[in-house]
């Protein structure tokens, strides 16, 4: 009697229904901690800051204290806040102080190009470079209040996918959802099957103990080699069961690694625009359905281009024209509205800290730029730049950078390139060879 492996496994015991969990749930494990994709995460705001003051302080390493950014306190650990970072005032600069100049150089580090109006991207945004470069799946939403606009330009624009093409972000929440997730099933959600493995693993229970009579009917037929051969089998199979329970520890037996978010209603609120948006980004990085993601978050213009902050709870209709451009008393309403930007991304940073995955979180595996194309009023000089992330993701973070010289944010996009493992980046934009930000 010749007994092949897959015959017996598969075969004379009929168990491939309850084998292949085994052996799927340890190749997902073992991917899950050896080689998790890394992700990246671009935030573009437009507030900036009413005084330099309420972003940057005099503090290094976790040791600061900036008003805007107070929310993201308890994120000190995972965090870089980089002082010193402009965008080179060079190039074409449609008529409006900045405003389309900043939006369209401040993930490209390319001067926009002049089209006889607001401009068009000069250069690809890093956003997706890394995409292209890395072969990643990416999704670009908008939070912006501004409803129907037939006149979008390059204000609210800031991703492109090289030179003159824009790459639109999403404004409807659920036309995000529904491009991630439509026709999506989840993995290892309401699976009686694997629910009943993880609780048997637990109990250090071998699914052969209930095939014991038929092992011992097998072993009666079998003789001399055979019978070695099942005893491998039969050892083969228990030692892997032993390491599936090793593996998984603790984990809840129903643990929804991928949790798909009900599908958005409503498209226009904006709190509850952006709260769909941050769920839907945050779902697809979870059940990988895109590595990269990019969010356009409020604009900088007036009239239809105008944030407001109601959602905040403060009763700012356009915040650029009521507060920007008002008196130094407004400075704590600004102030205010900035921070509320910040708290939400540091929200969702939060979230992707405290779900687990592989050998850590989500947040060991991404990389969140969080940047602003303004600083103070039209300047672009000083930017809030903060990454967030951590040492497994290669971000020495946990500090306070404040630069000896001034850089220009082409260094910064080179160190994200670099950081989620780009090859054979030296400068990106219009210099190509200016490298990454220094002691970053």
């Amino acid at each position: 009697m010749s007994l092949k492996r897959r015959d017996f496994l598969f075969g004379s015991l009929q168990a491939a229904a309850l084998l292949s969990p085994v052996f799927s749930l340890r190749r997902a494990e073992a991917q899950a901690a050896g080689a998790a994709p890394k992700r990246l995460f671009v935030w573009v705001n437009s507030a900036g800051y009413a005084d330099e003051r309420d972003f940057f302080t005099d503090g290094q390493g976790t040791s600061w204290e900036g008003e805007i950014l107070r929310d993201c306190a308890d994120l000190r650990q995972q965090m870089v806040i980089i002082d010193g970072v402009d965008i080179r005032d060079s190039g074409y600069n449609a008529a409006g102080a900045n405003h389309a100049r900043a939006p369209g150089k401040v993930v490209t580090a390319a001067d926009v190009i002049d089209d006889g109006g607001e401009g068009l991207p000069g250069g690809i945004s890093i956003d997706q470079f890394v995409a292209e470069r890395l072969n990643l799946t990416s999704l670009e939403v908008n939070v912006t209040t501004d409803e129907g606009r037939s006149d979008e330009s390059i204000r609210e624009r800031p991703f492109a996918t090289g030179p003159g093409a824009f790459k639109i972000a999403i404004k409807p929440p659920s036309v995000a959802f529904d491009r991630m997730f439509g026709g999506f099933v989840p993995p290892n959600q309401n699976d009686p099957a694997r629910d009943a493995l993880l609780k048997r693993l637990r109990a250090r229970k071998s699914l052969l103990d209930g095939m014991t009579s038929d092992l011992q009917r097998l072993r009666r037929e079998l003789s001399g080699m055979e019978q070695l051969k099942l005893d491998i089998h039969e050892d083969a199979i228990r030692t892997a069961e032993l390491s599936v329970a090793r593996d998984l520890g603790n984990v809840p037996a129903t643990q929804a690694l991928c949790t798909v978010p009900p599908r958005p209603t409503n498209d226009f609120e904006v709190k509850h625009r952006f709260d769909a948006h941050f769920r839907t980004m945050f779902a697809t990085f979870a059940c990988n359905r895109a590595q990269v993601g990019a969010m356009v978050w409020g604009g900088s213009g007036v009239g239809g281009r105008a944030w407001h902050y109601n959602w905040a709870g403060k009763n700012i209709s356009d915040l650029h024209n009521d507060i920007h451009h008002g008196p130094p008393e407004a400075r704590q309403t600004y102030t205010d509205c900035s921070r509320a930007d910040w708290k939400e991304l540091g929200n969702f940073v939060r979230l992707l800290k405290a779900t687990p995955e592989g050998d850590g979180t989500l947040l060991d595996h991404t990389i969140v730029l969080g940047i602003s194309h303004f600083s103070y009023h039209h300047d672009i000089r000083r930017l809030p730049v903060v990454l967030f992330g951590t040492q497994k993701g290669g971000l020495n973070s946990g500090r306070y950078l404040k630069l000896q010289n001034r850089i220009h944010n082409d260094k910064v996009l080179t160190s994200v390139a670099r950081l989620m493992g780009v090859p054979n980046v030296n400068g990106f934009g219009n210099d190509q060879s200016c490298g990454p930000v220094p002691g970053l």
